[in-house]
């Protein structure tokens, strides 16, 4: 099951590479393209048109969230290769989950920031603070696991110095 675990993450870093990668170039293409920008202005009609810079600053903002999270899957296939090591409560497990829900919370913070900040809101909706509450259930779920391999690892050296 960890090797099946391994692919999936490979997959995922895979997609999350690929995505950054391609909005980025379209940040780019976006402010470097007139023609793109009025027919987004066109499309949004009337005398109020947002900043040309509004959608590939979104962009970009994506992009970074996208880099989170791929680092956050990166960690967590160091701790699956250390699962099939058959040693997964080793210390550095626990820091890389303490590091992983830490990235994932600021990662959310950084998301309902972008989106509720009101110079990006393109859409006219005032969302006070677009909550999450699956991300904030999967941080407290990765905090308790960190935990819990901290328990174990514990657990396993008092193990070690019993004789």
């Amino acid at each position: 099951m960890a090797k099946v675990l391994r692919f999936i993450i490979f997959l995922g870093r895979f997609i999350l590479a690929v995505a950054a990668i391609l909005i980025i170039i379209a940040a780019i293409w976006m402010v470097f393209s007139d023609n793109l920008q009025d027919q987004l202005h066109m499309s949004i009609g009337g005398e109020n048109r947002p900043n040309r810079y509004i959608l590939p600053a979104m962009c970009l903002g994506m992009a970074i969230i996208a880099m989170a999270w791929f680092w956050v899957l990166h960690m967590l296939n160091k701790v699956v290769e250390t699962l099939i090591a058959g040693d997964p409560f080793v210390p550095t497990n626990i820091n890389r989950l303490r590091r992983m829900w830490i990235v994932i919370a600021l990662t959310e913070f950084f998301r309902m920031a972008i989106v509720s900040f009101p110079v990006l809101s393109v859409s006219g909706n005032d969302e006070a603070f677009p909550i999450r509450i699956g991300t904030w259930f999967l941080v407290f779920v990765i905090a308790t696991l960190a935990e819990a391999f901290r328990y174990g690892a514990a657990l396993r050296r008092d193990q070690e110095l019993t004789i």
